[in-house]
């Protein structure tokens, strides 16, 4: 197995948290979402993306299911940062780099999701992408 060196700055995941070999996250396990209505519980593999929306964060699942949570896009990833597979790749999206079909490069270039979404990864956030794919995939090339 190939060995990755990372810097302490490439130890980190989008928030600042530390990406850690040994966390993995157990199939099954839920998430309390906080709605309108109370709360949503749903597996947190199921979860595709987050997108910001002003003081709440839309999360989209695996089923095509949509719900708005009463909390903003980092708080909701700061519920996640046990998961180094949420990656942060725009100022309003979080990936789960399990659904993740291809990127394409560019500029700062694009991610194609396994359901066909189609979202930008902005210029200051591609070399932290980068490193989330050599981190999670042991991918090591530009």
């Amino acid at each position: 197995m190939k060995t990755i060196h990372l810097t302490p700055k490439q130890k980190e995941n989008s928030l600042g948290y530390p990406l850690t070999a040994h966390i993995r996250p157990v199939h099954g396990k839920k998430i309390a979402l906080p709605t309108l209505e109370g709360f949503l519980f749903k597996k947190v593999e199921n979860i595709v993306l987050l997108e910001a929306q002003g003081n709440y964060t839309n999360l989209l699942f695996e089923d095509g299911s949509r719900i708005m949570v009463c909390k903003t896009l980092r708080h909701t990833e700061q519920m996640l940062q046990s998961y180094p597979q949420f990656i942060r790749i725009h100022r309003s999206f979080t990936i789960n780099l399990n659904c993740l079909d291809r990127y394409v490069k560019g500029k700062g270039g694009y991610v194609i999701l396994e359901n066909g979404e189609s979202i930008s990864v902005s210029n200051g956030r591609k070399s932290h992408f980068m490193n989330a794919l050599k981190y999670y995939f042991g991918y090591d090339g530009e």
